[in-house]
């Protein structure tokens, strides 16, 4: 099977597309033929150590040394099952399924092994696979922070990097629970800012919302390029700053729950680019360039 494997951390170049052996299942496993692979902020900073300094040493002792353990990249995607195990009872053959398999990666692959277990769900054949592979990352990772206990209608919420994978999720979600949402993002994609739900929209380069006369309930940054300190000023007394520095919870129940928010339209995946598995360095130059709008996935099947 073909599959993008990285043996040294690095930039694009340090990753190849190569043939390697299709997997085989244990009982408790099913095998995944994956259609779509999500490129993600999170493949980013840990295919090219892309963080703090004094986290650096940390990242190489989870995930390896001089390079990546689990050789082939991806933690994110969608697929059909084409193999269960003889335990397995949950997922059926034929089931279309997306996932999250963030220590051992393995979703930029034709084939994919995963446990039962793992963070899984089951979405609608009327959802593509396009739409479902960045379900996992970057809507799940929203919803920790964006959900029905956070925000109550009426709030005032500002997100900040709203273009991004994470950011454009939690939009949709503060205003799908009944917010008034602020948008900040470079002014280029203020119109899909507005498409997919915000109130009101910020061009970082011109305005700095921390010197603003509004006052939000929720401030959540979705880049980590912000501190509470800085938002101090726009928070309401009892207001609330989140940002995704913060480590956020990975369950089934949650991406079941997204997906079908997906498929009844509540949230959409904003995709900037879909790329067939040959352009694999182009789709992550985009991302590694740090200026995506939403999500890009590289088309597997």
């Amino acid at each position: 099977m073909k599959a993008i494997v990285q043996h040294k951390y690095g930039g694009v170049n340090t990753l190849q597309l190569l043939d390697i052996q299709k997997p085989t299942i244990k009982a408790n496993e099913v095998l995944i033929e994956v259609y779509a692979a999500n490129v993600a902020s999170g493949d980013m900073r840990i295919n090219t150590i892309d963080v703090p300094w004094i986290l650096k040493p940390i990242l190489r002792l989870v995930f390896g040394i001089s390079g990546p353990r689990k050789k082939v990249r991806g933690v994110t995607g969608s697929g059909v099952i084409e193999k269960i195990g003889s335990n397995v009872t949950k997922y059926k053959v034929g089931d279309r399924v997306n996932y999250i398999n963030s220590m051992g990666a393995g979703c930029m692959a034709e084939f994919l092994v995963l446990k039962e277990s793992s963070v899984m769900s089951t979405f609608s054949d009327e959802v593509t696979f396009e739409d479902a592979a960045p379900i996992a990352f970057g809507a799940m990772s929203a919803y920790h922070f964006i959900n029905e206990e956070a925000i109550s209608k009426g709030n005032q919420v500002l997100v900040y990097g709203a273009s991004g994978s994470v950011g454009s999720y939690a939009v949709q979600l503060a205003k799908h629970y009944g917010a008034t949402v602020t948008a900040v993002s470079s002014k280029k994609n203020h119109e899909v800012m507005k498409a997919i739900g915000s109130d009101f929209v910020i061009d970082y380069k011109s305005e700095d919302f921390t010197q603003g006369t509004i006052k939000y309930d929720v401030i959540f940054d979705a880049v980590s390029k912000t501190t509470k300190k800085q938002c101090k000023n726009v928070l309401k007394e009892n207001g609330v700053y989140m940002s995704v520095r913060s480590m956020t919870k990975e369950k089934s129940s949650r991406v079941e729950l997204l997906n079908d928010m997906l498929h009844k339209k509540q949230i959409k995946t904003v995709l900037d680019k879909v790329f067939e598995l040959d352009e694999y360095k182009k789709a992550h130059e985009l991302v590694y360039g740090k200026h995506k709008v939403g999500n890009v996935v590289i088309k597997i099947k």
